[in-house]
């Protein structure tokens, strides 16, 4: 039995020991040659940032309103149309604008509240927070709004993008309908999606079922030295009684 679980116990630590050594080591793979296309990069620079006037910041809040109350509350919303950049508009005139069915997203808006998040020469962001009317039993949702000047003198803002925090674009408001919300909040729950990719596992996890295999040797020498040390005491025991017989 002990010879069994000697062979048994050394067996079982080369094993780990072979282990041990294909985690920790792993061989080299030469990487592919890579190559690199000649032409430049292109590096996005933020636009520089300016400070509103008065006059401006009134003009662009004023449209941001009306917009609000007309195109995203629906309440006259063909006199949203001159509030709207023809990159919102998609294409649509005036008399299909006036029949509801506009790429703005709605919302039953009882009261709104604006924040600035960045002001440039060509654009104008806003956060925009909703809180619904009373009988829609919805919940507040945040919106962003760019705004741009025309005109002349680009004394004049239009509304160029409006959607759920999350979503930009002129055509956001494609994912829900455009005569009324739809869905638990009202309006879609647009979450940044996560491009799919490999899953690597790091190779210390490895070495948690090693650390197992470890304890089998350990394991087996505990229980031969102390087999052997019962043995022992038995000899022991019996040469001092044969002595004292």
């Amino acid at each position: 039995m002990r010879r069994r679980l000697a062979w048994i116990g050394g067996s079982v630590a080369i094993v780990a020991l072979v282990v041990a050594v294909g985690v920790m080591w792993p061989g080299k793979v030469s990487d592919p040659p890579q190559q690199f296309s000649e032409e430049e990069a292109y590096v996005y620079h933020e636009p520089e940032r300016v400070e509103l006037t008065r006059v401006d910041r009134a003009k662009a809040l004023a449209t941001a309103a009306n917009f609000v109350t007309y195109a995203v509350a629906r309440r006259r919303v063909e006199r949203s149309y001159d509030l709207t950049a023809p990159a919102l508009k998609a294409g649509l005139s005036r008399a299909e604008w006036s029949t509801q069915d506009i790429p703005v997203v709605p919302f039953p808006v009882e009261e709104a509240r604006w924040k600035i998040e960045y002001s440039y020469s060509d654009a104008l962001g806003l956060q925009v927070m909703l809180f619904p009317t009373a009988a829609s039993k919805l919940r507040p949702s945040m919106f962003a709004m760019e705004l741009t000047p025309t005109g002349h003198g680009k004394n004049k803002w239009l509304v160029s993008s409006w959607a759920p925090v999350g979503m930009t674009g002129a055509n956001a408001a494609a994912a829900a309908p455009a005569a009324q919300p739809s869905g638990a909040g009202g309006v879609p729950n647009l979450g940044d999606s996560v491009p799919p990719g490999e899953a690597r596992l790091d190779a210390k996890w490895l070495l948690a079922p090693l650390g197992l295999l470890l304890l089998v040797p350990l394991i087996v020498s505990g229980y031969y030295v102390r087999s052997w040390r019962r043995g022992r005491r038995a000899e022991a025991l019996y040469g001092s009684r044969q002595r004292s017989a």
